[in-house]
């Protein structure tokens, strides 16, 4: 069974990604694992050990009432509880359960960038285990029916297309693949060529190209993003450069403080985005 991890700190928006997690969890058929870390910072941990069990008991005993009361027999629904750090214990997590998709509640708006994917968030994400999906706090939590990618071209995308198609089926969604024309974009490049490539190698997929002209990427996926009814920014983490470029500018801040979108985050490498569901026939073979 797939499995959709979701860490917990038991902040507003750490429970409102475990609603968008059921949601994705009931359409795809997978299970959810929900993660909370205790984690001791003081110097003197192994004097602590009474208050870190009482910690662990408190956390479990909140766990167990979320799941208790979620009433949801659609989702198959487990938990741990963990005393180490909270970025450890989610990759070990990840690599244990070979989860599918991370869904993280994020931080507030005031500095997001930093909050965000300057964290555990950002953490996660660049490990390129699996896909992160990161709810902003205040986003609204509706239906994903439109997809906005990013795409930069530099690659081809088609191992990311893949993944997009995959969620565009489960959700009944649209996908717009948006190429933010810059002179930062290398010369060799041929957008047609690998638009058409795309196409060919996805012809029944009903893809979108949108192509603009902006001297900065980030700006220029805002005005399209909020121009148009977004549900769902996508994008691929290919590097460190191309991370920086994209998300760590003052631009980009701004502008993830006032979309509060989800985001989805594609490793290049990694477990890929697989939430397709059985189909009956696979489902009763043996």
């Amino acid at each position: 069974m797939k499995t959709l991890l979701v860490p917990i700190d038991f902040s507003d928006n750490s429970l409102r990604a475990f609603e968008y997690a059921v949601e994705l969890a009931a359409r795809s058929e997978s299970e959810i694992l929900l993660l909370h870390s205790v984690e001791d910072a003081s110097l003197l941990s192994s004097l602590n050990t009474d208050k870190m069990d009482e910690k662990k008991s408190a956390a479990q005993q909140k766990l167990e009432a979320m799941v208790a009361t979620l009433n949801r027999e659609d989702v198959l629904v487990r938990f741990e509880v963990k005393d180490g750090g909270a970025v450890g214990e989610i990759v070990e997590a990840i690599e244990e359960n070979n989860v599918t998709l991370v869904v993280m509640g994020t931080g507030g708006a005031k500095n997001f960038s930093r909050k965000v994917f300057g964290t555990t968030t950002e953490a996660i994400a660049k490990q390129g285990l699996c896909p992160v999906l990161a709810i902003p706090e205040g986003a609204e939590i509706r239906p994903i029916e439109h997809i906005v990618y990013a795409a930069d071209f530099e690659n081809g995308d088609q191992v990311t297309t893949m993944q997009l198609l995959n969620l565009k089926e489960l959700l009944n969604a649209t996908i717009t693949f948006l190429h933010i024309k810059s002179d930062s974009q290398p010369d060799y490049i041929d957008d047609e060529y690998i638009k058409s490539n795309l196409v060919a190698q996805f012809p029944e997929a009903e893809l979108n190209f949108v192509e603009i002209a902006n001297k900065d990427v980030a700006e220029g996926i805002s005005n399209y993003v909020q121009s148009n009814e977004t549900s769902l920014v996508a994008f691929t983490i290919l590097n460190r450069m191309f991370w920086e470029r994209i998300f760590h500018s003052s631009v980009t801040s701004r502008l993830l403080q006032t979309l509060r979108i989800p985001m989805l985050a594609l490793p290049e490498n990694g477990n890929l985005l697989n939430l397709r569901r059985k189909e009956r026939s696979e489902a009763g073979r043996v």
